[in-house]
């Protein structure tokens, strides 16, 4: 009974093996020709495709599509725009999320749901309104035109993590820190935000790489090439007639580099904040 036991979860733990594998090689493929793409001469790609070897390793594709795509301009543009907008976004999202979470008035669920459905604007219908205001406001074209939809865009979703990450720290805390003498601004600066450095943490990663790989609003938007970001910047390698499909793939390959670097090096902010909610939940 117990070797049947034993024979059905191998199984099972196979089954999902295999599933698992079969998903990761579909995600890895596309990366995979990007590679291929990246280490090879144009028309050794043009003659046998994404799919083969390279003949000969093409590392000067790298520091080729480093200066004459300009990249030194547009990762100083996305660094910029990331040091904006991020600590922006976030603080005026735990602004937000503090009173819905901690203050009882009227409104407040209402209010909520009214943050909650931007959620369902797409970013398509906003891009007509958004190039006439700014026109308007006279900073389109600059990276202080990208912020505040970026901002607003991400709010939806970071005071609707943070509202729920607040509700589970103990209302006892704030209500000791208010017999103390402490104001609402000082229970939030000194309570709340400390104790919610987990949440912060997971949303400041999130909107970093957000912000970063953010393409279609910067397009509309920004037509200047000083001021492109890495997105947009990554177009100048596509002609109307034809396209430098090699230093493309190279530049691609160099705009994931600080992706994969916060991955790597913030990994474990990340997890602990997405689990610190259901663990205390």
């Amino acid at each position: 009974m117990m070797s049947d036991v034993r024979r059905q979860r191998r199984l099972e733990q196979t089954v999902i093996f295999l599933g698992l594998l079969a998903l990761s090689l579909i995600w890895l493929t596309p990366f995979a020709t990007v590679v291929l793409s990246a280490i090879r001469g144009q028309g050794d790609l043009l003659a046998r495709g994404v799919f083969s070897l390279p003949k000969k390793i093409a590392w000067g594709n790298f520091a080729e599509a480093w200066s004459t795509g300009d990249f030194s301009i547009y990762f100083r543009n996305s660094l910029l725009l990331i040091a904006m907008k991020v600590p922006l976004g976030i603080f005026i999202a735990a602004l937000a999320a503090y009173p819905l979470a901690k203050l009882r008035f009227r409104f407040s669920g209402a209010i909520f749901i009214f943050f909650l459905a931007g959620l369902a604007v797409p970013v398509q219908v906003t891009l007509q309104p958004l190039l006439v205001m700014m026109k308007q406001l006279g900073i389109a074209n600059s990276l202080f035109a990208l912020v505040p939809p970026y901002v607003a865009f991400g709010l939806p979703f970071q005071i609707f993590v943070l509202r729920g990450f607040f509700r589970l720290i103990p209302s006892e805390l704030l209500e000791a820190a208010r017999l103390d003498g402490a104001s609402e601004w000082t229970a939030f600066l000194r309570v709340m935000l400390p104790l919610s450095v987990p949440a912060l943490a997971t949303l400041c990663i999130i909107d970093v790489l957000a912000t970063w790989n953010e393409f279609l609003i910067a397009l509309v938007l920004i037509s200047a090439k000083e001021s492109r970001t890495v997105p947009v910047g990554l177009l100048q390698f596509q002609g109307e007639y034809s396209s430098q499909y090699t230093l493309l793939m190279a530049g691609i390959l160099i705009s994931i580099v600080p992706v994969i670097a916060i991955f790597i090096f913030l990994q474990r902010y990340f997890v602990a904040g997405l689990t610190a909610g259901a663990v205390k939940g």
